[in-house]
């Protein structure tokens, strides 16, 4: 079943509920927290401006709830795939070539979310101004979501190189890796323009990702592993 933004039970309030989240998400995304106005959230999602009261309480918590959901969503997309390598990691049972092919599982998973026709574009341009300049909130996101699962990719990584999980070479490096798989969704314009086409095809992101899985063949390569910063 395909991961969904804010997922809810049916009936006409929970339904309303879900139209205001997904246009607090349009509306902040596009102005930004402070210029997006709870009125044209309203607005745009066909409700009253004391919804956003009687739903929510006001428009930070409705903003908390956002993020809360873009993290759920997330996890639904990749938890399963980050639970299994948990697993595998607690049991021993990851080798160098197994954990390198998880990572390239994740990357893969990852890559054709964000640059094919899905929920990732909704949530795109939230999670840019978040990583920009972090609002209160951003912990919610961070702490439930984000820190997992980045945890998880360093100690695949690890297991892949021979390195100590939490070291800062390896966070820093996991987070390179990620950068090449993100640089697509924050910097699509220039790529596209440099293509000359106006959107992705199929054998783009299956290119793509062959480019990402070399480099990571290449990082995770035999020998002993070259420490930047010792």
């Amino acid at each position: 079943m395909q991961a969904e933004l804010f997922p809810h039970p049916p009936g006409k309030g929970e339904q309303a509920r879900r139209r205001l989240l997904l246009s607090a998400l349009e509306k902040i995304g596009e102005k930004g927290y402070e210029n997006a106005s709870v009125r044209e959230i309203a607005d745009a999602a066909g409700q009253n401006l004391a919804a956003i009261s009687y739903y929510f309480g006001s428009k930070e918590k409705l903003y908390a709830e956002v993020l809360d959901g873009i993290g759920a969503f997330l996890r639904s997309l990749i938890g399963p795939l980050a639970e299994e390598s948990r697993r595998k990691l607690e049991e021993g049972a990851l080798n160098p070539a197994g954990a390198v092919a998880v990572l390239k599982q994740v990357l893969g998973l990852l890559l054709g979310k964000q640059l094919g026709a899905s929920e990732f574009d909704k949530i795109r341009l939230v999670m840019m101004r978040e990583q920009a300049a972090p609002s209160e909130s951003f912990d919610i996101l961070y702490q439930n979501s984000l820190k997992p699962l980045h945890q998880t990719f360093c100690r695949l990584l690890a297991v892949a190189t021979g390195e100590e999980p939490e070291s800062t070479n390896v966070i820093l490096r996991a987070h390179a890796i990620f950068g090449q798989v993100l640089v697509f969704t924050i910097c699509r314009s220039t790529i596209l323009r440099r293509l000359e086409i106006d959107h992705f095809e199929p054998q783009h992101v299956s290119t793509i990702a062959a480019i990402i899985e070399q480099h990571l063949d290449r990082l995770c390569g035999p020998g002993p592993f070259p420490s930047p910063l010792s």
